[in-house]
């Protein structure tokens, strides 16, 4: 380990010391919570995790590589600022405008997704909504129409028998029942 030593304002001395071991205990955490006691427990394990995986070398050179590369990476992209900030700024903001125009693309996309499916939904809700109607006026015109036929097939069987017809054999009166959709004021009779 190098420690620095400042001897007066303007001179620094350098000593060297000897150098501590690589792996060494994990510090007692004194916390109230015990979630912070979890947190250190497992960065303390993801420490000792990432030591104990340097041990092979193949994982070593790896780092190493990707290591590397990053500092290549950041040193080409620091060198491109330094020489031409303008043309960096100009390619940032043109990446930044076009992944703007991009994701406003996908919204109207969306948004128009969106429209003709609520009116696809309502064209066939209408249509139910009208079928439904004709159904029911249809089952109440057959149901007025099967009254009919029952009285005159009982005013067929009074004049058979002679016309003694009771007052328990007339024909049933048609019942006048409010059907209608729920949710709406169609279907109402």
């Amino acid at each position: 380990m190098m420690t620095i030593q400042s001897t007066n304002e303007n001179t620094l001395q350098t000593t060297n010391t000897a150098v501590q071991p690589a792996v060494t205990a994990a510090p007692e955490v004194k916390t109230k919570s015990k979630g912070s006691k979890l947190a250190a427990g497992i960065l303390a394990g993801a420490v000792i995790g990432g030591l104990v995986t340097l041990f092979d070398k193949n994982t070593r050179n790896q780092v190493k590589k990707s290591a590397a590369g990053i500092k290549d990476s950041s040193a080409e992209v620091f060198t491109q600022v330094k020489e031409n900030p303008g043309e960096v700024k100009n390619q940032v903001v043109t990446q930044f405008k076009s992944a703007a125009d991009s994701l406003k693309d996908a919204i109207n996309e969306a948004k128009r997704l969106y429209d003709r499916l609520n009116e696809d939904v309502k064209g066939n809700v209408s249509d139910v909504i009208q079928a439904s109607n004709e159904t029911l006026a249809t089952a109440k015109d057959a149901q007025q129409d099967l009254a009919a036929i029952g009285s005159k097939v009982k005013e067929a069987g009074a004049e058979l028998t002679g016309g003694n017809e009771s007052e328990t054999e007339k024909a049933p009166e048609t019942p006048q029942n409010q059907t209608s959709i729920p949710g709406t004021n169609a279907g109402k009779f």
